[in-house]
């Protein structure tokens, strides 16, 4: 299990960053999204290899790029995963989903992207945009809400497009 592979790497360090990288609910945030053992995943930027490791195991295949990596691959995906930030528009990542595909984006509150990363999904003809409250927040989510659940409170978002 990755949590017990982990817990004694983030004792043993004792840093943040250690929590960061190696926590076991880095993948909590992606529990909406459903993700089948027959899927291809691409993840974008993963700053967990936790998560990372989680997506594999749950997977049938999984890449990991890098940004600037991404205009170079030329296959399709069932899911693209991008955790933090807006790293590449969805007009770009479409292009690399199956037919069926989900565009995943987990986006924090304070960086006030969710609305701006809609109304792109909208243009790049997502017509299904799912969005839910994360909280407290998508690198540590405990909680998850559909958006306009009323008892959901504050945190940050996660989008799944199609």
């Amino acid at each position: 299990m990755i949590q017990e592979k982990y817990n004694r790497q983030i004792f043993d360090e004792g840093t943040e960053d250690a929590i960061l990288r190696l926590s076991h609910l880095r993948s909590n945030v992606l529990s909406p999204v459903r993700i089948q053992k027959s899927e291809r995943v691409l993840i974008i930027d993963p700053d967990s290899e936790a998560l990372v490791e989680w997506l594999k195991e749950t997977a049938e295949e999984v890449t990991v790029a890098l940004t600037e990596e991404i205009r170079n691959i030329k296959d399709k995906f069932n899911i693209i995963i991008s955790l933090g930030s807006l790293n590449e528009t969805p007009t770009i990542l479409k292009e690399r989903l199956a037919s069926d595909g989900k565009l995943v984006y987990a986006l924090p509150e304070k960086a006030h992207l969710a609305d701006f990363t809609k109304r792109l999904l909208k243009e790049a003809g997502f017509d299904n945009i799912e969005t839910f409250r994360v909280s407290p927040d998508y690198l540590f989510t405990t909680e998850i809400y559909a958006e306009d659940y009323i008892g959901g409170g504050a945190g940050d978002y996660l989008l799944i497009a199609r």
